[in-house]
């Protein structure tokens, strides 16, 4: 078996924290060292040589303002690795989901997660955001009946 070189860093799970702490935006990198040291219990020097790595690698960009005032952000090539990285786990969570009922649901729960996160605050309140959840699953039964009902039309 042939290893392939990370694309990521030489601490890939470091690296991962540090990416995807980034995904949402940019942070200082006071507030992202100290995020990354504290979740993961590693030192402060692994914290900075990874992020010097993903720099080097171009998946973030450093932007100094003054000396103390670093901040960091995922390049385009770092966002579209983030995604994929995403993607690709979703992906193998759902193949250990055996019941297509249960699979169904998790990937509803991820749009409506994905949909309701772009809502304005005053529509993604608990009773606002249980009744969009429903009526989405609702259509997506629909929908899957719909498509059933051609599949039956169009090849039988």
């Amino acid at each position: 078996m042939v290893e392939t070189e990370n694309p990521m860093s030489r601490n890939p799970e470091v690296a991962m924290e540090l990416v995807s702490a980034l995904f949402y935006g940019p942070k200082r990198s006071a507030r992202i060292v100290r995020q990354v040291m504290d979740s993961m219990s590693v030192s402060e020097p692994t914290v900075y040589s990874t992020l010097h790595d993903l720099v080097a690698r171009k998946i973030i960009e450093k932007q100094e303002r003054s000396r103390r005032r670093v901040i960091y952000r995922l390049t385009e090539e770092g966002r579209k690795l983030m995604e994929k990285e995403h993607f690709e786990a979703i992906d193998r969570m759902l193949s250990n989901v055996r019941d297509p009922n249960r699979r169904r649901e998790i990937l509803i729960e991820l749009l409506m997660q994905d949909l309701i996160s772009e809502l304005p605050a005053e529509l993604r309140d608990g009773v606002k955001k249980e009744a969009l959840r429903s009526t989405t699953a609702e259509e997506v039964e629909d929908m899957r009946k719909r498509l059933l009902r051609m599949a039956s039309a169009l090849f039988v």
